[in-house]
């Protein structure tokens, strides 16, 4: 079942990246807007953040390893853009990604604060259904009884993780449709 909070938080920020689609990356784009966000409190602030979350879901090795260079520095919004990248890298870079987004949460401006918290939260939540996973697999022997439960465990784990999955990939397909009307 969709939260309706967090759907309309993605759904509010996917719509409203429209607006700066057509600046990001162009000479006259107000700082903020371009490849790796910063906390500026302008038009662009939700805009860019959410486009570059979308790009750190899609983004592959190459990608990851150019933008944690470029985010190498020691600014909130740095360490908030490597929190973001390390949060799609695989589940041995999951802890340093929620210590980032935890160090940072507090100094970002107050209107990208409910998207950081809500990326934090979506992390929390798949590291601890890969540790329930983990688990699971760890716990060898016993029954014939365990094992079935174990099973049953790990597809509805497998369940929960695939519809996360669902729930970004309707989100990218929003950005793709609006993109799309430019």
């Amino acid at each position: 079942m969709v939260n309706p909070i967090k759907g309309a938080l993605w759904l509010s920020a996917a719509l409203t990246l429209a607006g700066c689609q057509s600046l990001a990356g162009s000479p006259s784009a107000p700082h903020g807007c371009g490849d790796i966000p910063s906390f500026a409190d302008n038009v662009c602030l939700l805009d860019s953040w959410v486009a570059f979350g979308l790009e750190a879901q899609r983004g592959d090795d190459a990608w990851r390893r150019d933008t944690l260079a470029e985010a190498s520095g020691p600014r909130p919004s740095q360490k908030a853009a490597r929190a973001v990248v390390l949060s799609w890298d695989g589940p041995s870079e999951w802890r340093q990604a929620s210590d980032l987004y935890k160090a940072t949460l507090s100094s970002a401006p107050p209107r990208l604060q409910p998207l950081l918290q809500q990326w934090l939260n979506d992390l929390e939540e798949r590291r601890q259904l890969h540790a329930q996973q983990d688990a699971g697999a760890r716990r060898q022997g016993g029954s014939r009884d365990e094992t079935q439960a174990l099973k049953r465990e790990n597809e509805a784990l497998k369940q929960q993780l695939e519809e996360m999955s669902n729930k970004l990939d309707a989100l990218t397909d929003i950005e793709r449709t609006i993109n799309s009307r430019d």
